[in-house]
This record gives C-alpha cells, sequence and structure tokens, in this order.
C-alpha cells in the first residue's frame, strides 16, 4: 500500500499532445435516474415476469418515457457477472452497528452474525458498507461500498477502533495490510481475536449511558436521529436502493410515546390522590423527538434508504442501553422494541425480533430483497442543483403492491456537500463507474518481475492540461487514487496520495499533471481502478485497466512492450511519495514514459526496452540483436522506419535496458501494431506495442 498526504515532488516532464482518441472510460454520459421497484402480491411475495408496459413512472405529477427496464434475481448465480457490470442493478448493505443503545453482549452478537452475514450470505454482485454509532462520535463509516469480502469481514470485526482497525484508505476501500493476511487471521484463529478489545471501547459507552439523566437521554435519541438524517443525505447520490441494517436494542420508546404500564398507572394514581407535582412530564412523550424523527424518516425515503432494524438482544430479557429506569417487568423489557419497530416501518424496512441466531434473520432479510424491477428515465425539466423530483410507480397488475424511492436530488456542486456524501460518491466512481465522470486522463500499467511473492506492477497517470481547472497563476490540488481489483473484489494493493500543483516555474505552461507510483501484488489477473478528482471544482474521472501480473520466472525471461521516453520539460510530475526505487528508470534514474506509444510522423524519439534476461543463457559471446516490426489495421506489414541502439544498462536481477532513438518516416497517421525483439546471449524475447502516429 502506499499512502500518502503530502506536498509532492515538483519537476517538469513530457510534453504528450491529446491523443487523438481518448481512453475508455467507464461512467454514464447522460443523465438517467435509476428506480429500483419491489413489486410483491398480496401474500408479500415477489413478482416476476413483469414488462416495462406494465408501469407507469410519475415524475412531479407527470408520467415520462421509461428509457430502460431491468428485471434483477440475485439468486441467480449466471447473472451475477451482468449485474456487476450494471452499477444501478446491484444491492447495496450498509451494516450500522449501535453501540450506545447497545450492550456489549448484544454487540458481540451483531458482530458474529455481520461476519457470516458478508462472507457468506451476500450474493456475488452485492456491495456492501460498514458502519458505527455512538453518542460521543456520531456515525463512523468503517468501510465503505466494496465487494472485498475480507476487507467487511475486518470491518465487522474491529468497528473501526483505531487500536485493531487497519483500514486508513480516505475513502474506506482497502486495508494497510494484504487482504490474505486480514481474512485468514479472522477464520483460522481460535475465538475472536478483537472481541477484548472491542468490548473495552463499548463498556466505557455502555456505563457512561446508565448513569444519564432523562434530559441527556432524549439528546442521546436526537443525536441518532441527527445521524441518520446526515446518512440519508450523504446517500443520496449513491445508485440503488440503500438497505440500512441497523443492528441495535433500540433506545426506550417512552420517550415518543410517552409512560405506558406500571408508570402509567402510578401516575394516574398521583393525580387521583392530588399529587400533580409527582405527575411524570412525559406522560405524553417528547413531541419534538417525535417530529425529529418524522423528518429523519421522510429523509431516508427521499434518498432511497430503508432501515432494516434487527433486535440484538435475542429471545432473552433486553439489557441494553434504553433502559434507563429499574424494569417493573423483570422477566422481560421490550421498551426499545417499539423504536426499532418504528424506524423500520417509517422507512419501509422490516423489523426482525425473538432470533438468537441473528443469521436467520438476516438471511430472511437477503431473500426479501432479491427480486425487484430498476426502471430508467431521463428527466426533461430539471431544477436545479439540490432540487427535488417526486416519483410515483403505478403497476398494471391487479392485485400488486410497488415499493419504490419516494423520489430524487438533483445532484449538488461538491462545495455544498458534506464530507461523508463526497466519500461515498468518490467510492462509488472508483468502484463501479457510477457518477460524473468528465476529467479525462490517460494511464499506463506495466508488471516488472520481482523476486519473492509480490510482484511490481508500475504505474503512470497523465492528466492534460485542458482538463484542469488551473490558470497556472494559482496553486491546484489533485486527489490520485489506485486500487489493484482481484477477480472476487478484494483489493491487493492502493495508493492515495494528494498532490497540490504550483505556478510552473519555466516560461512555456506545462502540458499537464502525471503522476507515477507502483504497487505490490501477488501473480494474477487484476482490474486496475484509477480516480482523479479535483477538490474544488468537483471535477472526476475514473478509468479502469485490466492487466495480468505474471510470477517470476528467471528461467524464461521478460521483455516489457517498448516505452517512448518523455521530455523533461513539459508536465508538472508527482512521484508517489515513500515509494521504494521507481520502476521506470534508466541506469537508476526514473523517467517518465508516455501512456501510450503515440509519436509524431518524422519526429525523432527516445525509446526504452526493458528486459528480464533468462539465467539460462546460451553464447555469452553472441551480439545484441533487436528487430522491429509494423503491421497496420489490416494486418499487412508496413515500414514503421529505423530503430538505432544508443545505449545498454545491464542491472542486477538479469535487468537489461536499452535506449534506443527512432524516428518514424513513411507511416501514414493511424493506429499500428509494433512487435519488438531483443536477442542477447543467444536467448530471444519478445513483446507486443500499439503504435499510434500523429501528423
Amino acid at each position: 500500500m502506499r499512502l500518502a498526504w503530502a506536498v509532492p515532488l515538483l519537476c517538469a516532464l513530457p510534453a504528450a499532445a491529446a491523443p487523438e482518441k481518448p481512453p475508455p472510460v467507464f461512467g454514464t454520459g447522460i443523465s438517467i435516474v435509476s428506480v429500483p421497484v419491489f413489486v410483491t402480491d398480496d401474500q408479500g411475495r415477489a413478482t416476476p415476469g413483469l414488462r416495462a408496459e406494465d408501469f407507469e413512472l410519475i415524475d412531479d405529477g407527470r408520467a415520462v418515457p421509461i428509457v430502460s427496464f431491468q428485471y434483477v434475481d440475485t439468486t441467480a448465480e449466471d447473472a451475477q457477472d451482468e449485474i456487476r457490470s450494471v452499477p444501478a442493478l446491484r444491492r447495496r448493505f450498509l451494516l450500522l452497528f449501535d453501540l450506545s443503545f447497545t450492550d456489549v453482549a448484544g454487540v458481540h452478537r451483531a458482530r458474529r452474525a455481520g461476519k457470516e452475514f458478508v462472507r457468506r450470505q451476500l450474493a456475488d454482485a452485492d456491495l456492501a458498507a460498514v458502519a458505527s454509532f455512538d453518542v460521543n462520535h456520531g456515525l463512523r463509516l468503517v468501510a465503505n461500498f466494496t465487494e472485498d469480502r475480507a476487507l467487511l469481514a475486518h470491518a465487522v470485526d474491529t468497528l473501526g477502533i483505531p487500536q485493531i482497525a487497519r483500514i486508513n484508505d480516505p475513502l474506506g476501500l482497502a486495508a494497510t495490510v494484504a487482504v490474505a493476511d486480514i481474512d485468514i487471521g479472522a477464520r483460522n484463529r481460535t475465538g475472536d481475536p478483537t472481541a477484548a478489545v472491542v468490548e473495552s471501547v463499548v463498556a466505557p459507552i455502555v456505563r457512561r449511558a446508565r448513569v444519564l439523566d432523562e434530559q441527556l437521554y432524549r439528546a442521546q435519541v436526537l443525536n441518532l436521529a441527527e445521524s441518520m438524517k446526515e446518512l440519508a443525505t450523504a446517500l443520496r447520490g449513491v445508485e440503488g436502493r440503500k438497505q440500512i441494517v441497523y443492528l441495535s436494542a433500540g433506545f426506550d420508546s417512552q420517550t415518543l410515546v410517552g409512560l405506558s404500564g406500571a408508570d402509567l398507572r402510578e401516575d394516574a394514581e398521583a393525580v387521583v390522590q392530588g399529587r400533580i407535582y409527582d405527575q411524570n412530564p412525559e406522560r405524553y412523550g417528547d413531541t419534538g423527538v417525535r417530529r425529529v424523527l418524522s423528518v429523519m424518516a421522510r429523509s431516508l425515503q427521499s434518498a432511497d434508504c430503508v432501515i432494516h432494524s434487527v433486535d440484538v438482544t435475542g429471545m432473552g430479557r433486553d439489557d441494553s442501553l434504553g433502559q434507563t429506569t429499574v424494569a417493573r417487568d423483570l422477566s422481560r423489557n421490550v421498551a426499545g422494541r417499539e423504536s426499532l419497530h418504528l424506524l423500520a416501518a417509517d422507512t419501509g424496512g422490516r423489523f426482525y425480533k425473538d432470533a438468537n441466531d441473528l443469521g436467520d434473520a438476516l438471511g430472511e432479510m437477503l431473500d426479501l430483497t432479491s427480486r425487484y424491477y430498476v426502471l430508467g428515465y431521463q428527466p426533461e425539466d430539471l431544477k436545479g442543483p439540490g432540487a427535488y423530483h417526486k416519483l410515483k410507480v403505478k403497476v398494471r397488475r391487479k392485485g400488486s403492491r410497488a415499493s419504490h424511492r419516494a423520489g430524487f436530488f438533483e445532484r449538488q456542486p461538491r462545495a455544498a456537500q458534506s464530507p461523508l456524501q463526497r466519500k461515498f460518491e468518490a467510492a462509488q466512481l472508483v468502484m463501479t463507474g457510477a457518477g460524473p465522470n468528465a476529467l479525462k486522463f490517460s494511464a499506463l500499467a506495466l508488471p516488472f518481475p520481482s523476486d519473492g511473492q509480490l510482484q511490481r506492477l508500475g504505474l503512470v497517470m497523465q492528466v492534460p492540461r485542458d482538463q484542469l481547472h488551473w490558470n497556472g497563476s494559482g496553486s491546484l490540488a489533485l486527489e490520485v487514487y489506485g486500487y489493484a481489483v482481484g477477480p472476487d473484489g478484494s483489493v491487493a494493493d492502493h495508493l492515495a496520495q494528494m498532490a497540490r500543483l504550483e505556478p510552473h516555474a519555466s516560461a512555456s505552461a506545462p502540458s499537464g499533471f502525471s503522476f507515477y507510483g507502483s504497487l505490490d501484488v501477488p501473480p494474477g489477473q487484476y482490474t486496475l481502478k484509477l480516480m482523479v478528482q479535483e477538490p474544488a471544482s468537483g471535477a472526476s474521472g475514473a478509468q479502469f485497466i485490466d492487466v495480468t501480473v505474471p510470477p517470476r520466472d528467471p528461467s524464461a525471461g521478460f521483455l516489457l512492450p517498448p516505452l517512448v521516453m518523455d521530455d523533461a520539460d513539459a508536465w508538472v510530475t508527482v512521484a508517489a511519495t515513500g515509494a521504494s526505487a521507481p520502476p521506470f528508470s534508466v541506469a537508476g534514474r526514473p523517467f517518465l514514459p508516455r501512456t501510450t506509444f503515440r509519436v509524431t510522423r518524422g519526429s525523432p524519439e527516445k525509446v526504452v526496452l526493458i528486459a528480464y534476461e533468462p539465467e539460462l543463457r546460451g553464447d555469452p559471446a553472441a551480439g545484441i540483436e533487436i528487430t522491429s516490426s509494423v503491421k497496420d489495421a489490416a494486418g499487412s506489414a508496413v515500414d514503421a522506419g529505423r530503430f538505432r541502439l544508443e545505449k545498454v544498462y545491464r542491472e542486477d536481477g538479469g535487468r537489461r535496458t536499452y535506449v534506443l532513438n527512432y524516428t518514424p518516416e513513411g507511416l501514414p497517421p493511424g493506429d499500428y501494431t509494433l512487435r519488438m525483439g531483443v536477442g542477447e546471449s543467444g536467448a530471444r524475447l519478445e513483446s507486443y506495442s500499439l503504435l499510434r502516429v500523429a501528423q
């Protein structure tokens, strides 16, 4: 992992003209609003087989055309790749652990069920996040929406407690250690290695809350409601329905509905006996708390969030923090369950109680949310940033009931967003490609063989000047993120860096911003998920690159594709802080390769070939032979011009670096396939690259 937030190294590097064809990016180019719709019959069972014409979609009282339609069944294993490819189709679960209205035993029970949920119960295409709430810190996001199951299990294990949590990625998408270490450590050790630390942190919260008076307790309930409301606002820009799984014992519903049972009888006796001064002021509850909770519920509904509340007290007696007075019924206290029921009912979710095995309750919730339709439409009458559109969906099928989002908010500018909202939206863009994706950049990623279990993956990202909101007279901050994601969704390594670009020292304006660093990953297949973001303007862009990282095989040898060495005066360059020796180097000195082999007809270039020669070589007296061939789009061989060897550098580990001069002559502008071969000491290696010739 490479994690740094520092002022970067500033130097000047390459001037590559903007490519004729932009690199592939992932995201939506037009504003399509996705509306997940859960349709059930009168028995509460999902209704399959509906078509787009069976639905009517209404935006602010006016029917609008449905431009996209999809039925989703998350229980179908063969549909997981299709679901994963469309962000709006994926289910999203947020596990919210209540540390203030739950006792230590309840937190332990919730963590145990949560780990089982994220490891074994989620469908492959599901995304999940982990958060916690306590009255001292409010709501804290531990892990953002991801399909990395080991990371989620670690988040549930630690609940973000600094002593044991290893998630310090700014977006909450990766940990500072190998995913395998997190997963194996959690599964193979006897007992729960983190339980003692978690419970030592939770226990003081429990003790402190038990001595609070009623007024402070009411403030805690309001704190919870405000935190839920802020969460709803932050989740507005996240695609799909957000299923919030609230694991708690609930707060005492007396705060909402007033006295009940023995307390109400005692209060009535005080009135009959003329002891008005003994009448409990909470006889009718607190209308202010009820009003805040009502606003909270509307905020959640507007953001397409539902709360599924899970009572973690099980079948036994409720000893939650909601119990602030001596219970009249010593066998059981269910005061907190009324509030849990209220939170679920007001947001359209389910309340699960009387379950010692919380896994069954979570499994039922998964099944309930497993089949749904996703309608898409393009709003025609946009009102402005932050404006709200009220939605209504009607199903033309007798006996059918539809549950759907109440509306949607037009996206707010970054300056108006909360830090949590920015965090959710940035993580969504870099992980799924959904969201504003207007900042274009190019990227290059190449594997460099290394001894040991981890292989180095060199990375270069370049943002042309015309993509930046920088006039050259003031500084500009940029955030760079990179994640190496395996086929199972696990993040093998990541980097995150903030760079501050100062005015360029030279007389000529730079061509843009360039960043280079590396990731260390085991051999295998990866998708590099890259993002560049301007915090000030809110402009952001993401790009996905599929790479294969081969194992180090000293007997076979390896030749990287040819790289064009850029001019040292054209870019403002940032090197990853804390990184070891840069992989893109010649004789130990770093150079910046162009992200594409893009050359200009008739202009000389320096080309770098990096080879790892096999240990078993042939005749040591044999000379160096470098060959090249070029084919056009039709597969016909064409004259590429002449490569001339300038220098050879022999380095440790069998690495050879060849510096060549190349001038493309006679090639019409266009794209070609370039094949390079290197022969030395009887061994021959080959590699391929896309050659792009500009006029």
